[in-house]
């Protein structure tokens, strides 16, 4: 996968998220109709040939805040948050997990769940640079776990940060 042509955009002034080419970027409209977005700024690719999917989302905590709370407390957060709304899909925590994210310690958890019949799996990450925290979620299917976590290993170790 490395030598591969890919597309970079900057994230608030400071992340720079490069993804392989086969994917999109989602519309305005398109980033309305999903919930992972909520009220926060965000971006969104997808590949439907290879059923991926990634958002990023932020939000700059009060200062004080960011430095009490860490990104492994927000990624916990995150899944309480999401387990029941998504029991209706058949959500299973599989486990929580840490991953390097352009040289930075991402926390996050990874789950399964079902969509019209079809396996899927999720993966939420959030990032902490500065007083900001990064979301980052990611969807695929389960039949093709290897080869997109392998992805999003390539996506991941291509981020590049402005500050640090």
């Amino acid at each position: 996968m490395k030598g591969r042509n890919m597309n970079t955009v900057e994230l608030n002034n400071d992340l720079c998220f490069s993804y392989p080419e086969g994917f999109q970027q989602m519309s305005r409209e398109d980033l309305g109709r999903h919930k992972f977005i909520e009220e926060a700024p965000g971006f969104c690719v997808h590949d439907e040939e290879r059923h991926i999917m990634i958002s990023v989302s932020w939000r700059q905590a009060n200062p004080f805040v960011a430095m009490l709370v860490g990104s492994a407390e927000v990624s916990r957060n995150m899944e309480a948050k999401v387990r029941k709304p998504m029991s209706k899909f058949g959500y299973k925590l599989e486990k929580f997990i840490t991953r390097e994210v352009g040289g930075k310690t991402a926390d996050g958890y990874r789950y399964t769940y079902n969509v019209k019949g079809t396996g899927m799996i999720g993966e939420s990450l959030s990032v902490k640079a500065g007083s900001n925290f990064y979301y980052i979620h990611s969807y695929f299917r389960e039949e093709l776990r290897q080869e997109s976590l392998k992805v999003l290993d390539e996506i991941f170790g291509n981020v590049t940060w402005k500050t640090e």
